[in-house]
């Protein structure tokens, strides 16, 4: 490949991840695409075969990303405190609100994902991990009892992993009517206080299966 199609082919990705984390796949055009990588729409085709495959080269960037430059990693999620683990948790899916970085940008397209899955996520994340997912699997087996069944952690890990998305797809309105609140660092640590606290009761009250098992109704 010579210099500038590379040149052409990195501009495009980095393009992308900023277009598809401020619309999502559905909503990101790539017409937006192109025109700020500027770049014609045949340089998709010849890169990357269409839209889908763009989006696909996205994830599998974005991802990477995430692996390397995350506050909590799944190497080491086991060694903290449950509890730290899973604020550790909130404030990496809540990092769009406090920084633009490539990681918090992945995040957002994550976002987008648990809205409304397209096609192409579902069928990347059917032949590689997730890392956001994988991190919420190992703080609810922490949680868990020994005898939980996979259902009962990956109903919990989707939960927990999900518990943010709204506020970071929704960021920009929460200072508008009819929400109408003062946004500013100190809103997002008060949130991620807020929502690690509630996913912790969460984890730690018996499930429904447990209760059972006591006798309590």
């Amino acid at each position: 490949m010579s210099r500038p199609s590379e040149l052409t082919r990195h501009s495009l990705i980095e393009e992308a991840i900023n277009v598809f984390a401020a619309k999502g796949f559905a909503g990101g055009s790539v017409r937006a695409i192109t025109k700020k990588a500027k770049a014609n729409q045949a340089a998709i085709n010849y890169h990357f075969g269409s839209k889908e495959g763009l989006y696909r080269e996205v994830l599998k960037v974005s991802i990477e990303a995430f692996s390397e430059k995350t506050l909590l990693h799944a190497g080491t999620v086991e060694n903290l405190p449950r509890e730290e683990a899973v604020r550790l948790f909130v404030r990496q899916q809540l990092q769009p609100l406090l920084s633009n970085s490539r990681v918090s940008r992945y995040v957002r397209i994550f976002a987008w994902e648990t809205l409304s899955p397209s096609r192409v996520f579902q069928d990347y994340v059917a032949s590689e991990q997730v890392p956001m997912l994988v991190l919420a699997e190992k703080i609810v087996r922490r949680y868990a009892p020994a005898d939980a069944s996979r259902e009962e952690i990956m109903v919990k890990a989707i939960w927990l992993a999900n518990q943010s998305g709204a506020f970071v797809r929704n960021f920009a309105s929460l200072s508008r009517p009819p929400v109408s609140l003062s946004v500013d660092q100190g809103f997002v640590e008060r949130l991620i206080d807020t929502i690690a606290a509630l996913a912790i009761a969460a984890l730690s009250a018996p499930s429904p299966r447990e209760r059972s098992q006591r006798g309590e109704g």
